[in-house]
């Protein structure tokens, strides 16, 4: 994420979210120490917290970042490595492997494009 940081980090339309899946571990100060710690910008890179079953929630019927089925309960879990772009309509526009040297690199490309649209 901080390769793509750097890249967009001056372009005021482009903007970062990271979801923490394990909000009972990751308060607001431990994610705040986490971003410092990342070189996350305020305002350009995000990273937030919330409700279990909300962010499980946003995760499988807004994201579509994992395929399996859960309730956001105590013994669901979700983890992944997938990056998503999402355009000014909301609209998914891509899918990344964010341990991919390759699929960052697709992916500035494809927000280049979004950006000359």
């Amino acid at each position: 994420m901080g390769r793509i940081q750097t890249h967009f980090k001056n372009n005021k339309q482009v903007k970062f979210l990271s979801h923490s899946v394990t909000p009972i571990m990751d308060s607001v100060p431990i994610l705040k120490e986490y971003a410092l710690k990342q070189g996350a910008i305020d305002g350009v890179w995000n990273i937030t917290t919330g409700k279990k079953q909300h962010i499980y929630e946003l995760a499988r019927k807004s994201y579509f970042a994992v395929l399996d089925e859960g309730d956001g309960g105590k013994q669901d879990f979700i983890h992944t490595e997938n990056f998503i772009l999402v355009d000014k309509k909301r609209q998914i526009r891509g899918f990344y492997d964010g341990t991919s040297y390759e699929d960052i690199t697709r992916l500035i490309k494809d927000i280049d494009l979004l950006l000359n649209e």
